[in-house]
């Protein structure tokens, strides 16, 4: 389409998307005038300059040269580029006083000329000069220079990094202290008030964001002043003016690196500002109403003021009380967000205090007393409301929950556990002494609760030797009223302080018994689960020689309706307790567990049908068991190598027999993985059998667990081997076969519909190739495997995509490093290989690799994908003359070839040429990091510019 499109065939088009009823036609419009974009910079500047035009159709004209000025600026040249900033200057003037929505546009789209265009050498001076004269010419100018900082942080904006730089600081940097004066220039006109200085604070505040202006820039202007008394304002305003007020906040950070000249400037600042805020925080101490909104700018403000000031405070409290007072006030606040802001402090205000003072230290002792004070606060925050809460509700409540928390953690830092857990105890009490004192009353269960979750949350912090407070909390638990909140809020306070309880082993008796009532009740079930777990893992040696009765307890609630994780758990605890039981019981105590449980699975085994759920649940008790379960006697350990035997073909009969089940697979997976890991020794014998079952289980389900296993197997296969030859043929004959199986799956499926087993599979390679290279890499299926990793690059999942990625890296990585070697008689690895079928498939490969980077690969994947391209620019370049190997033709020609296939408008030409010479120089001087290097770069360059086409894709 011409670039002479006449205005009134846009405009009709417009019409026609905006105000017609025909769907086909508004699309066909929409069509039209996307093509259009993407041709079009006379017409649109005409139509900017034609008086009749309505807004709309101005509007997107504007949109239109911005868009156009931000991907295709290059296509005008230098002069036409000044000539267009002439003209939409032009127009800036004329929509002044008129629609604020024109004024911006235009405004972005000069300051995106200004940016990219350095013939443009003074946009500040340029444009001051021709906006001073009346308000409506300043509120455009401001305008612009609110966008310009705004416009370098633009990603859609692509312009080379060392330009960037030059020009941000001949724009801005140096330019920042004439922005100042101008700023309060225009204060001080009086025809200039209301929106102007709106836009002042508005301007000031983008220009702090970006970090040009300084402080001494700042001190002795009206500004500050300005952006306190626009706290009084609503809405945009008042956001404005904590925006700028949080910036020069956070430019009075203290640094070590400040001259003394800065240092002064900020102590200075800091005084004005301290005092400002001091009456802030009395004013809104006094109000009685404040909105949820401005409360949390305000929250916002003193929490950046005290981050800010933090080594100051510990310093001098006394001077920054007000700020500190402040927050503590704005954690009393009822909006979650507000309170939440705070948080950050709290925690560093401990550090800082617990690092910079002395226990003794007045200073110390004042904060003491304001983290007290704050438990009760966090506490009262705590409290389930009481109205019912949705689960999207419920789950914010919960994770605002553990970030109190860890603020209550914080007070036992800094004020002591003593303080602390008697703040907490001294509230469970009053709700029970409340409940016990008027009959008849209705339980407010939440104000218990909400002291226990804090009992519970302060424990990281709790000495186990305490022996003041958490006696008197273990001992009220028995007299809290039954409920179940109450009940599972306690349980989960008693397996949080089991390491207490180790230390207080007269507590044992009673919070088994509780624990285990616990398990009556189907909520409370899975804290129980929990705290019966710890409490086994850290006093089992004072529950040991009650075994038997613990693993009757066991049997009797694992046979009713307990969640499986919940027995699992239990499962857990057992292996503790009977880790503990002395010598001459040991065995008996191990045989009493596994033997039930091996008899009930091999008969599950043998019925048709078979209750997968049941048998899932048996192998992962009896794995669970296994794992954790430690011997020491001989006789425990003959018992336990027997068990293991007999385990073993339990788990090859699950395979065989459902092995295609879901719950079945995750559960035998997991349990051999057990049997391998924690008994290798015992095994070794059934090594092929157990190869053989896992191979069979993938070759007939094509599960990704079994890669998984597979690979868990490898990483313990010189122990599960005799030797280390064995080890190595161990994993050579379980990869190749997996790999033979995997071929087919693949071959039938795209990657991308099985991402969990291309992801299992590709990180088993890695593993393999790491362990046990020389045979895996000469295997006869792996040069298949070689064309399928290649294949599998345009995998679309993230975990797949690096799995990928990874495996690459093994391929390539080594061979790149043990090219050097060749010449060693020594030298064993597999380098001819792989040199030969990166010749065979290294232009695929290559293309894969580039154009992922340029287009697919996932922004966080692009170093570990840059650094595998610049292995293969290794292997490709000096893998064939170091092993003899021909190629038809050099990296580099297979670059050229892959870039014609990007399209000149995400990747322009002369773009393509510098980097093609860049690529070609670094692999001449073998400079591999500077080939990663470069295509890093150019990989942010494409990027960012085929982002802000599909934002817009007019363009």
């Amino acid at each position: 389409m011409a670039d002479q499109t006449s205005a009134h065939e846009v405009i009709s088009a417009l019409n026609a998307l905006y105000q017609g009823t025909n769907l086909e036609e508004r699309e066909q419009a929409n069509a039209w005038l996307e093509q259009f974009q993407k041709t079009a910079w006379t017409t649109a500047d005409a139509m900017l300059g034609t008086p009749t035009l309505g807004l709309e159709a101005k509007l997107f004209a504007a949109q239109t040269l911005r868009n156009k000025i931000i991907l295709g600026v290059s296509e005008l040249g230098e002069q036409g580029a000044l000539s267009l900033r002439d003209s939409m200057v032009g127009h800036l003037r004329g929509a002044r006083g008129g629609a604020q929505a024109l004024i911006t546009q235009l405004c972005l789209g000069l300051a995106d000329l200004a940016v990219q265009v350095g013939a443009w050498t003074d946009p500040f001076g340029d444009m001051a000069g021709m906006f001073l004269s009346d308000a409506q010419s300043v509120s455009c100018l401001l305008e612009f220079l609110a966008v310009l900082p705004e416009e370098f942080l633009n990603e859609r904006v692509v312009v080379d990094g060392a330009y960037y730089s030059q020009r941000s600081e001949a724009l801005l940097g140096q330019r920042a202290g004439d922005v100042i004066k101008l700023l309060v220039q225009c204060l001080q006109q009086p025809d200039l008030h209301g929106d102007a200085h709106t836009r002042v604070l508005v301007c000031f505040t983008s220009w702090l964001r970006h970090g040009d202006i300084t402080l001494l820039m700042v001190q002795d202007t009206p500004l500050v002043a300005l952006a306190f008394a626009a706290l009084a304002e609503d809405g945009d305003v008042f956001d404005t003016a904590v925006d700028a007020l949080c910036g020069v906040l956070y430019e009075t950070r203290e640094d070590r690196d400040d001259d003394a000249q800065t240092a002064r400037a900020k102590d200075t600042m800091v005084e004005q500002l301290e005092q400002r805020l001091a009456a802030t925080a009395a004013l809104m101490r006094k109000a009685s109403e404040i909105d949820e909104e401005r409360m949390q700018g305000l929250c916002r403000v003193f929490t950046e003021a005290g981050e800010a000031w933090m080594d100051r405070i510990v310093q001098n409290v006394g001077q920054f009380e007000a700020v500190v007072s402040a927050l503590v006030d704005c954690m009393r606040l009822g909006s979650l967000d507000a309170v939440g802001m705070t948080f950050a402090f709290w925690g560093l205000l401990a550090d800082r205090t617990i690092e910079g003072t002395a226990s003794c230290d007045p200073t110390r002792r004042t904060l003491a007393r304001v983290f007290e004070a704050l438990v009760d606060v966090a506490i009262a925050h705590l409290k389930y409301p009481e109205d019912s809460l949705t689960a999207k509700e419920r789950d914010e409540f919960r994770e605002f929950r553990h970030g109190v928390g860890d603020v209550l953690k914080d007070c036992v830092r800094v004020a002591g556990q003593e303080a602390t857990l008697g703040r907490a105890y001294a509230l469970v009490a009053a709700s029970i002494g409340e409940k016990d004192a008027v009959q008849n009353v209705e339980l407010r269960w939440q104000d218990a609760e909400a002291a226990l979750f804090a009992v519970r949350a302060m424990g990281a912090e709790v000495s186990p030797s305490e022996n003041t407070v958490l006696p008197k909390i273990m001992d009220m638990l028995s007299q809290l009223p039954a409920h179940p909140k109450l009940r599972y809020a306690a349980t989960l306070v008693i397996g949080r302080y089991t390491e207490w309880t180790h230390e207080h082993p007269q507590y044992v008796s009673f919070q088994l018994a509780f624990i285990a009532d616990g398990f009556k009740e189907r909520t409370v079930a899975a804290a129980s689960a929990q705290a019966l777990k710890y409490l086994c893992q850290d006093c089992a040696v004072f529950l040991a020689v009650h075994w038997r009765d613990v693993l009757g307890f066991f049997g009797d609630i694992a046979s009713g309706t307990l969640d499986a994780a919940d027995v699992v758990e239990i499962s857990v605890a057992l292996a503790h307790v009977i880790s503990a039981v002395p010598a001459p019981d040991t065995a008996s105590a191990i045989e009493a567990f596994c033997m039930p449980v091996g008899r009930e699975l091999g008969a599950l085994l043998q019925q048709t049908p078979i209750d997968t759920r049941a048998v899932a649940l048996l192998l992962d008790r009896l794995g669970a068991f296994l794992r954790y379960v430690h011997v020491d006697t001989d006789a425990a350990s003959q018992l336990m190598a027997r068990i293991v035997g007999d385990a073993w073909p339990l788990a090859q009969a699950a395979l065989e027999r459902a092995g295609g089940d879901s719950h079945v697979s995750e559960s035998a997976a997991k349990f051999v993985r057990v049997l391998v890991e924690f008994y290798a020794s015992v095994l070794r014998p059934m090594a092929p059998q157990i190869i053989d079952s896992v191979v069979l289980a993938f070759q007939q389900t094509g599960l990704d667990v079994y890669l998984w296993l597979a690979r868990r197997i490898v990483s313990v296969g010189h122990t599960l081997a005799a030797d280390e030859t064995a080890s190595l043929q161990l994993t050579s004959s379980l990869v190749t076969r997996l790999c033979d199986s995997a071929l087919v799956l693949f071959g039938n499926t795209p990657f991308s519909d099985v991402p969990e087993t291309t992801e299992e599979f590709f990180r088993l390679l890695e593993r393999a190739i790491e362990a046990a290279p020389a045979f895996v890499i000469s295997s006869p299926s792996f040069a298949r495997v070689f064309g399928a990793s290649v294949a599998a690059l345009d995998v679309n999942h993230f975990h797949a995509q690096s799995s990928v990625l990874r495996a690459w890296a093994q391929i390539l990585g080594p061979t790149r490093r043990h090219i050097r070697t060749m010449r060693d008689t020594t030298h064993t690895y597999p380098v001819a290989t792989i040199v030969e079928l990166c010749a065979e498939h290294g232009f695929a490969l290559c293309a894969k690799l580039l154009l992922g980077l340029l287009r697919t690969f996932d922004r966080e994947l692009v170093s570990e994908a840059a650094d595998v391209f610049a292995s293969l620019a290794a292997v490709a370049s000096d893998g064939p003359q170091a092993a003899a190997v021909r190629v038809d033709a050099p990296f580099v020609d297979w670059i050229q070839a892959v870039l014609a296939q990007v399209p000149d408008t995400t990747f322009m030409p002369s773009e393509k040429l510098a980097f093609v010479q860049a690529l070609t120089d670094a692999v001449r001087a073998h400079q591999w990091p500077k080939v990663k290097v470069l295509a890093t770069d150019v990989a942010a360059v494409v990027w960012r510019r085929t982002n802000a086409q599909s934002q817009h894709p007019s363009m």
